[in-house]
């Protein structure tokens, strides 16, 4: 027997027989087993089971009557009826036993059902709806909500105008009325929802606070001239009156009631039927329960049988097992052992292993095996030498290309630098042009109304003045003061806007702003390159597009794609249009930017966000702006951007509304 497979199917025979043997005596004791059980399943442990699940359902079936009235949840009535059901079945499967008390228990249990049911569709299901109760609710809140909204628009908009005329008392007392209104109307609303509950006296409070309303509808009418408050007083009487004509149907027509009498039908059902079925059942169930253990007597019986003879069992497979795990350690396992050490020296590059006592086997042959892989590893090994060599070059080689692409991407760093610095340039000439204009006023203004001020003077000390003098000259300075406070608030916004996009162009830092606001202030800056020439641009943006996102990068994205037009889309003297229209999908903002200039070249699509590409190589374009939006789209903004021609060049981008800086982001 040198061959492993002889011993494998030796020590498989010997399994075999063990199994046979077990499962022999397996089966014995579930035949043993079988006959002792059926008496069991057959009486105690059904109605043991059923008993305990009808008291389930039972219960079940009372906190749906519970649920159905104090929840007002229709659902509740279907759940009754599911419950219900599973009882019934339950009640069905009951095994009727010889013993004349078991029976009767049976009979009383079909008797108390039946009342049980009987009570419920009577006193609960038939008393009260709640589907009534909701379409009440329903209706008052449709009708109260538009009123409430009146209510908090009005006292909105006379807290702006108590804000707006602090130094007056005008609106003192409108105020106080407007929040004696929006109290009578809480008010209201609470008393509608107590009489729902059954509240006897809540119909006569919400009259009173009805009364009341009205009064501080007429005080507020009485006490202001404002057009805005009385054209709002009237749609509030409108929907008051529609409101309170609403209540008052309730009041007619919803029995309050019903949820009470429902509610003590229950209860009554609690401590009579339901305590006595629970009571039944729970008496059966002990029955059962008898029974059951009287059964499971004999059961034991076979059971400490069987044991004693599975201990034997299993001692004398415990030992058959030792004997086999021995045999095989011997004769398989510590051979296999003896090749894995050998495979795992071989690995680790030992080449002198020495191989003896080779047998005439399976594993013997595999040792064979390995003795002439180790030889032909030795000659691998002189392989991997030189190859080592040949890496080392290699590697001496991509270090020289790494430090020659390093070179390229400060070269590319400096040159983005160098554009961002050309769009802050633009925003200092955009502030020069702009702001020129109301300090000229201001200038001409404050000259004028010092010309008048020393004429006035000259008059005052000759003693030639007149009171058409007095008059004129306050007339000149009030006009030169109003133009001159003007023209100055025109220059202090202009400076604050343009602070703003300075500060975001020369920072990265996540705010959250108003795009339209933000392309209008960026658009500011760069008015003057077309304020002269033939061009015209329109901002379309939807109202109030709030955005999450680095509004610096953004303002650099408009103002490369609105120079990009200037230089490379139109002629010096050329008309043409740009627009930028911004819409909101979903959790995206999409800019749709075109001009109708040249248009771009089918060569221009491809490679126009491709770093260094220019068409005014050495007419002063770098080659940087477009690569710049590119990446400013795709890598800060998270976004995707298109490019393609339609009568001039149109950018789509598309890019979230709002963005989450990432940890140690700045």
């Amino acid at each position: 027997m040198n061959s492993i497979a002889s011993r494998l199917n030796l020590s498989l025979i010997t399994l075999t027989v063990l199994l046979l043997t077990v499962s022999s005596m397996t089966v014995w004791v579930a035949l043993s087993t079988r006959s002792s059980t059926d008496a069991l399943l057959d009486k105690a442990l059904p109605n043991t089971i059923n008993t305990i699940h009808m008291v389930d359902e039972l219960s079940e079936m009372l906190f749906n009557l519970m649920r159905y009235v104090e929840e007002e949840d229709v659902e509740g009535h279907t759940a009754f009826l599911q419950h219900l059901e599973i009882f019934v079945k339950h009640k069905q499967d009951l095994s009727v036993s010889k013993d004349q008390a078991i029976s009767q228990d049976i009979v009383e249990l079909r008797a108390l059902h039946q009342a049980f049911l009987s009570l419920s569709q009577e006193g609960v299901f038939n008393v009260f709806d709640p589907t009534a109760e909701q379409r009440a609710r329903s209706l008052i809140n449709s009708t109260s909500q538009p009123l409430e909204v009146l209510l908090d628009k009005l006292h909105t908009f006379i807290n702006n105008q108590s804000d707006l005329q602090a130094f007056r008392n005008d609106f003192a007392p409108l105020h106080r009325y407007d929040l004696e209104l929006l109290d009578e109307m809480q008010d209201m609303k609470a008393d509608l929802d107590i009489y729902l509950l059954g509240y006897p006296l809540a119909e006569k409070r919400f009259i009173a606070n009805a009364e009341e309303f009205k009064y501080y509808i007429q005080s507020l009418s009485d006490a202001t001239s404002d057009p805005n408050i009385a054209q709002q007083l009237r749609r509030i009487e409108w929907h008051f009156a529609r409101f309170f004509g609403i209540a008052n149907n309730v009041f007619k027509h919803h029995d309050n009631t019903a949820r009470q009498r429902a509610l003590k039908a229950v209860i009554a059902l609690e401590r009579g039927v339901f305590l006595d079925m629970k009571t039944l059942l729970n008496k059966m169930a002990d029955q059962s329960d008898s029974l059951l253990i009287e059964e499971s007597h004999g059961l034991r019986n076979i059971a400490n049988k069987s044991m004693y003879l599975l201990i034997f069992v299993t001692i004398f497979a415990t030992i058959l097992l030792a004997f086999i795990v021995l045999f095989f350690q011997r004769s398989l396992f510590r051979p296999l052992e003896k090749i894995n050490t050998t495979i795992q020296a071989l690995r680790l590059g030992h080449r002198n292993i020495p191989f003896e006592d080779i047998e005439d086997n399976e594993l013997g042959r595999i040792t064979l095996s390995l003795k002439n892989f180790q030889v032909g590893l030795s000659k691998l090994d002189q392989l991997q030498i030189e190859n080592a060599n040949q890496k080392e070059a290699l590697k001496r080689d991509k270090e020289q290309l790494t430090e020659m692409l390093e070179n390229l991407k400060s070269a590319q760093d400096k040159l983005i630098e160098t554009e961002k610095l050309s769009s802050l340039g633009s925003l200092v000439a955009g502030v020069s042009h702009e702001i020129n204009t109301p300090l000229g006023i201001s200038v001409t203004m404050a000259s004028t109304l010092e010309a008048e001020h020393l004429s006035f003077l000259e008059k005052l000390k000759t003693g030639e003045i007149r009171r058409e003098d007095l008059e004129s000259f306050e007339s000149h300075g009030n006009d030169a003061f109003s133009v001159l406070n003007r023209s100055l608030q025109r220059a202090s916004e202009l400076i604050n806007s343009f602070k703003q996009v300075a500060n975001d162009q020369t920072s990265e830092q996540l705010r959250e702003f108003e795009l339209g606001a933000l392309m209008q202030e960026v658009y500011s800056t760069l008015h003057h390159q077309i304020k002269n020439r033939p061009i015209s641009f329109e901002l379309h943006a939807d109202d109030k597009l709030m955005m999450n996102s680095y509004p610096g990068p953004i303002g650099q994205v408009f103002t490369n794609l609105f120079n990009n037009s200037i230089l490379h889309g139109f002629d010096q003297d050329g008309h043409g249009e740009i627009s930028l229209t911004l819409t909101q999908k979903d959790d995206h903002i999409r800019w749709l930017y075109r001009d109708s200039g040249k248009g771009l070249s089918e060569e221009g699509i491809k490679r126009i966000f491709e770093p260094f590409y220019t068409t005014r190589l050495g007419k002063g374009g770098s080659g940087m702006g477009m690569h710049i939006v590119y990446s400013i789209v795709v890598n800060m903004l998270q976004g995707d951007i298109q490019v393609y021609n339609d009568n001039g060049a149109v950018f789509d981008i598309s890019i979230p509304a709002s963005i989450q800086q990432a940890e140690g982001g700045q």
